[in-house]
């Protein structure tokens, strides 16, 4: 195991010289959006920033869910002090079970809201709770070497939080995910003395969410995007279909207004959605009029201007609320004409076709729909560039390391910090597993970065980018699977009856002939191989079938489709060996 307390040596080593040092390991989050989470290091000490999560893409089917590679703090265990969480957002709790999991014991630390939320998540996943200990905005928490404050900032959930971290190398000022909202109710909106008053006696390292680093100005505020709600919810004549993340809970306040203004009731929709609208409410972060909310069956006796759905599925999830609407197999919901769909969400990279074929689906069916594209119904949790200016400005950072977000928008946060003066060797652009050391005025990389990466989460099973069970996958979602089936003479392996041939997913014209004629080839396969004396070939492969024979009808077969309709599906022979004596396969 490395020695995580001086990466160092001989003359290389700091301490020698009495220089105090913190270490800075991003291990998610950096170069990509989602699995957000970052190690800090002091001595033999290690705090968390964050474990998060990213959902799977078009290209990784069955997998369920993506999670940082945690081998570092696994190997570390004993080291590790804490966790500390910024929001509730899934990109940066969503992995905390799976790491809590390797790690047992290990403290969880966060805000009301961002703890229930992970209590949630451990329920999910059948998994043991940890201790979860709440702290408040401007509250300190010692956690061995280190001493952190909260410091509150506003972001499209509720309950988020920077942090200021203090070390003997100097104070390190985590952003978290936020944006500057002065349109917001004062409790949510982000605390511009704390953040200056750390500006003001010295931050070492300012490390700052660049996930909207190439929008030019300000963000637009909740309350722009209310007042828009409040105007189409009153004109609307028919009934509001509305779909936002399940953890808007900003938006979603920002809903319930719009709803009451307009006189119509809330019925909310999709798993998540109700989940953590309850769980907001019963905390106290979202408080709803008594008789703002009804379910279904009350619905029915309201006219179609009287009703607002609000519903999971902005990104266009098949299994989503408002992707079962869009395709008729809603219980409780038909889209009929009249009806007004509002994306109240940024389509993610890659969701956009998907997104688009729900909009397509919609407009088929005669409902109005609204997108952020064209109309003001949803506003970034993320600042854009003036605030990350403002940032820089009240924290006066002698480095920045900007975080969150892909390459793209780590660099043009960089550029921005140097447009503003900071030196570009004190501007650090970092990947994930780079580790890198603080001092006081001057900054160390390790050579050899620590193990980071991905893993897929399937059920109970993890897996790799690389896992030749997703490969498998992909070969068979791209060029389908022709399976052959034969029973043979274990001893001389003749054919004891004609091979089967079973085609799946592969598009050919005539189904009849391909299939007999890839029977027939599979067929001769077999005598050519027993004539050449294959029998006493005992390589195993499928039980005592010998892996040449296998091998053999895989490429035969797989050249009748290569040569017929210039397609290469994965061939799977399936092959029963039968006794002599008593025909009983093996």
């Amino acid at each position: 195991m490395t020695d995580i307390a001086n990466p160092f040596t001989g003359s290389d080593d700091p301490r020698e010289k009495g220089e105090p040092f913190v270490d800075v390991i991003p291990l998610g989050g950096l170069g990509e959006i989602g699995l957000n989470s970052l190690a800090i290091l002091e001595g033999d000490a290690i705090i968390v920033v964050d474990a998060g999560l990213m959902f799977p893409g078009p290209g990784q089917p069955g997998v369920e869910l993506v999670i940082p590679d945690f081998t570092f703090l696994i190997e570390n265990r004993e080291r590790l002090l804490g966790i500390i969480l910024t929001h509730g957002h899934e990109d940066h709790i969503g992995a905390l079970p799976f790491l809590v999991k390797e790690c047992p014991g290990v403290p969880v630390f966060g805000t009301k809201l961002t703890l229930s939320l992970a209590a949630e998540r451990f329920l999910e996943q059948r998994i043991e709770l940890p201790r979860l200990i709440e702290i408040k905005p401007r509250e300190t928490l010692a956690l061995g070497p280190f001493e952190i404050e909260f410091i509150k900032v506003a972001h499209s959930i509720l309950d988020g939080v920077g942090l200021a971290i203090k070390t003997r190398a100097g104070t390190i000022i985590h952003t978290g995910d936020f944006k500057m909202d002065h349109s917001a109710p004062e409790s949510d909106r982000l605390d511009l003395y704390k953040f200056s008053e750390h500006g003001e006696k010295g931050v070492l390292a300012l490390l700052s969410d660049s996930t909207n680093s190439d929008a030019e100005g300000h963000s637009v505020s909740e309350k722009e995007v209310g007042i828009a709600l409040s105007r189409i919810f009153s004109e609307a004549e028919g009934r509001i279909i509305l779909a936002c993340f399940a953890s808007s809970l900003t938006r979603i306040r920002e809903v319930a207004k719009a709803a009451e203004f307009s006189g119509r009731k809330l019925v909310f929709d999709g798993r998540s959605m109700i989940n953590n609208v309850r769980l907001a409410r019963e905390l106290g972060c979202l408080k709803l009029p008594p008789d703002a909310e009804v379910s279904f069956e009350d619905a029915q006796s309201l006219d179609d201007r009287e009703l607002a759905i609000v519903v999971t599925g902005s990104q266009g999830e098949p299994l989503s609320a408002l992707a079962r609407m869009a395709n008729g197999d809603h219980r409780q919901v038909v889209v009929r004409p009249g009806d007004t769909i509002i994306f109240s969400a940024r389509a993610i990279p890659g969701n956009e076709t998907a997104i688009n074929t729900l909009i397509n689906s919609f407009r088929q069916l005669g409902a109005e729909v609204m997108d952020p594209r064209y109309h003001k119904v949803h506003a970034s949790g993320h600042g854009h560039v003036e605030e990350l200016k403002l940032m820089l400005a009240l924290t006066k950072p002698h480095f920045l390391i900007p975080v969150h977000g892909e390459l793209r928008h780590l660099y043009r946060h960089r550029d921005l910090a140097t447009d503003l003066g900071l030196p570009e060797d004190r501007a650090l652009i970092l990947r994930n597993g780079n580790r890198v050391s603080l001092f006081r005025d001057k900054t160390r990389e390790m050579k050899k970065p620590v193990v980071t990466g991905r893993h897929l989460v399937e059920g109970n099973r993890l897996g790799t980018p690389g896992d030749p069970v997703l490969r498998s996958r992909r070969k068979l979602s791209e060029f389908g699977i022709v399976s052959v089936f034969m029973a043979l003479d274990r001893e001389t392996l003749d054919l004891l009856a004609p091979p089967k041939v079973s085609i799946l997913g592969v598009h050919y014209a005539n189904e009849e002939d391909l299939t007999h004629e890839a029977e027939e080839i599979a067929a001769a396969t077999v005598a050519r191989y027993a004539a050449e004396g294959g029998a006493a070939d005992r390589a195993l492969v499928f039980g005592d079938v010998p892996q040449a024979l296998n091998d053999r009808i895989k490429a035969d077969v797989r050249g009748l489709f290569r040569q017929s309709i210039n397609r290469k599906p994965m061939i799977h022979p399936q092959i029963i060996l039968v006794d002599k004596d008593n025909r009983s396969p093996s």
